[in-house]
């Protein structure tokens, strides 16, 4: 980001989030993503017969209802749905690269090859010039990648921001559908600004980590420190 700032031009950075993105992939895209990464039809087969197998049952009046199966979407907390996920959210990235490739979208640098795009999770950070095309660009990509793999853009959650903006670039982010943001923005807890962050604005990681670290200390006690701590805690619930 700093970089791409001191180039001066236009850019724009998009915070995307992407809606119910466990519960939304679909599985045709999932196994054709896995056979294009190299995953053979036994490993595919055995990941139909996983998922397919699925199903949920809703409590009427306390008694579980017949199964509903599922028909699209990934386990929550099961332990290979992470790497599921990431291998076909990353089918995105391949789709900006390729993009650049052929010349639809022009690359941030013109000498060094800068990542345009950050995915972690369903949090999405995407780079690109702050040209109509580009930005039209982006979004028909996008909405491609959309009606292909089910993972919606929540556009309410999601925000534009320009770096080394003018009107001219400001105006072109509208069509974008989503919120205007202006920096410092949050990713991943972490407050993303051009400059070193201020002690104001890293206080609420600090406070989130500060909060769990007496789980932490817990689990290094011995057993009679274990039992002090629950006492102690107990003792002070009103």
């Amino acid at each position: 980001m700093k970089l791409l700032h001191q180039l001066g031009a236009p850019r724009v950075m998009l915070k995307l989030d992407l809606t119910r993105a466990f519960d939304s992939l679909s599985w045709p895209f999932l196994f054709e993503a896995l056979g294009q990464y190299g995953f053979g039809p036994r490993f595919r087969e055995w990941l139909v017969i996983l998922l397919s197998s699925s199903s949920t049952r809703i409590l009427i009046n306390g008694e579980p209802g017949p199964p509903v199966w599922h028909r699209c979407g990934l386990r929550q907390g099961d332990p290979v749905s992470p790497q599921l996920f990431v291998l076909a959210v990353d089918i995105l990235g391949c789709l900006i690269s390729r993009a650049h490739d052929v010349g639809i979208l022009q690359r941030l640098h013109p000498r060094r090859d800068i990542p345009a795009i950050s995915l972690y999770a369903d949090d999405v950070m995407l780079f690109c010039h702050a040209t109509q095309g580009d930005v039209e660009a982006v979004c028909e990509i996008l909405a491609l990648f959309s009606e292909a793999s089910g993972l919606r853009v929540n556009y309410a959650k999601s925000s534009a921001t320009t770096l080394n903006g003018d009107p001219e670039a400001d105006a072109t982010i509208d069509q974008v559908g989503c919120a205007k943001a202006e920096l410092p923005i949050t990713y991943l807890g972490i407050p993303l600004t051009l400059r070193r962050p201020s002690a104001a604005q890293l206080q609420p990681l600090v406070d989130s980590v500060a909060a769990r670290l007496p789980t932490w200390k817990a689990w290094l006690m011995n057993k009679t420190g274990r039992l002090a701590l629950v006492k102690l805690v107990l003792a002070a619930i009103p």
